[in-house]
């Protein structure tokens, strides 16, 4: 005579909880009954070993099954929980207001759904289910993380046009975690000025490590690299250490110094490297000059940069991610043109970090880096025809936004 439990088991597979119950208070019976059979092979013997002893056969296939439920109580509270939080996420992308606070809240929600969906254990009756789920949930945080970014960058944008920017303006911001947000922050300006010095200070660190080279290496100045310059140190011809031609190009934006180090390295050394590190439109072709001294073997095509690479760039220096990290933070931080970053940030709650300025008759631009509430974040902003006033206007507004706005 077959029991109830292995009766049952016989003519159904478990796949819910509540048969699972039954199963339990099946066996439960069996073992409350005075005396009972061996019980014929069941599906739940699957689980547990066959021992000669029925009544020990029998409290292994209930702990067995209470396992079970166990599993598949925890199993549904996390769908439950998924399911109720990607709810509260449609609610909330429903709702009329589309600013970044609201678009944060549904990207919370629809990440949080996905943590508790991958809470399910994979040996649930429900992990099929969780894995459609997964896949709708992450499709919906993709298309939430897309509108929280869209978000910002209008906010970028109106920013922009509140301070007076042009339409060519480049943004881009950056966390030291690297969340980030831009606009035109892909777009090469007509002129990268200045700021390309960043990039060959970055390539020169690169030599002086890799190749054990001391920064007190004396290298002779021609004549050749001379052109208007607001550096008072740096005259030709004449010999100076590494570290002073660095310092200068970035502190004081020597002309002449910057070019002196591109003869250094070499254009091909200086873009193979920034090749290297993954950045596609950053190039050093043309040496600087002034209003009206060329210098001589100049280069030939333009320099390149864009405002995300020349903040990325910025990250793994404040981030400690690029050679010789630590002497460019404290370069960047002597920098001698204030008037833009330092001067914008003044009477804001950010505190200035650092900055390289560019300016020429093109365009007006400066990468800075600044801590809000101890919480580092790095700026770039460059623009085409506008002035110190409109690009402090739009970095004073960035920062009091973010200082009113963390999770920015």
């Amino acid at each position: 005579m077959l029991t109830i439990a292995s009766s049952f088991s016989q003519s159904s597979n478990p796949r819910s909880l509540d048969e699972l119950y039954k199963i339990r208070d099946g066996l439960i019976a069996e073992l409350e009954q005075p005396s009972s059979p061996s019980p014929e092979p069941t599906l739940l013997s699957r689980l547990v070993p066959l021992t000669a002893n029925p009544q020990e056969q029998l409290l292994q296939q209930l702990q067995a099954v209470e396992a079970q439920i166990l599993v598949e109580q925890r199993a549904n509270d996390d769908l439950q929980q998924a399911v109720r939080l990607a709810n509260r996420a449609l609610e909330t992308k429903g709702q009329q207001n589309k600013s970044i606070a609201s678009s944060q809240q549904t990207q919370f929600l629809w990440h949080q759904a996905l943590n508790n969906l991958q809470e399910v254990p994979q040996n649930s009756f429900l992990a099929s289910l969780t894995a459609s789920k997964t896949q709708e949930y992450r499709e919906n945080l993709t298309a939430a993380t897309f509108q929280v970014q869209q978000a910002k960058s209008d906010f970028l944008a109106e920013v922009a046009r509140e301070s007076g920017l042009s339409a060519q303006a480049s943004i881009g911001i950056c966390h030291l975690s690297r969340e980030c947000v831009n606009i035109r922050g892909d777009v090469p300006p007509v002129s990268p000025a200045s700021l390309i010095k960043l990039p060959i200070a970055v390539a020169l660190m690169q030599k002086v490590e890799k190749e054990k080279i001391s920064l007190n290496k004396e290298v002779f100045v021609n004549s050749g690299n001379f052109t208007e310059d607001s550096s008072t140190q740096i005259l030709s011809p004449k010999n100076y250490p590494l570290q002073l031609l660095l310092e200068e190009m970035i502190d004081r934006s020597s002309n002449t110094a910057t070019n002196q180090l591109i003869d250094y390295l070499g254009s091909d050394y200086i873009n193979q490297f920034l090749e290297n590190r993954g950045y596609q439109v950053t190039r050093v072709n043309f040496k600087l000059m002034g209003e009206k001294i060329m210098p001589a073997n100049p280069g030939s095509g333009p320099n390149r940069l864009t405002a995300n690479e020349l903040t990325e760039m910025m990250v793994q220096i404040y981030n400690g991610e690029t050679p010789g990290a630590k002497l460019l933070i404290e370069t960047l931080n002597r920098q001698y043109d204030r008037a833009l970053g330092f001067a914008a940030l003044q009477g804001t709650k950010a505190q200035w970090l650092g900055e390289k300025t560019g300016q020429n008759s093109l365009v007006l631009g400066t990468t800075l880096a600044m801590s809000i509430d101890g919480e580092a974040y790095v700026m770039t902003v460059i623009d085409t025809g506008s002035g110190d006033l409109q690009m402090r206007q739009s970095i004073s507004k960035i920062a009091d936004y973010i200082s009113n706005n963390p999770s920015f």
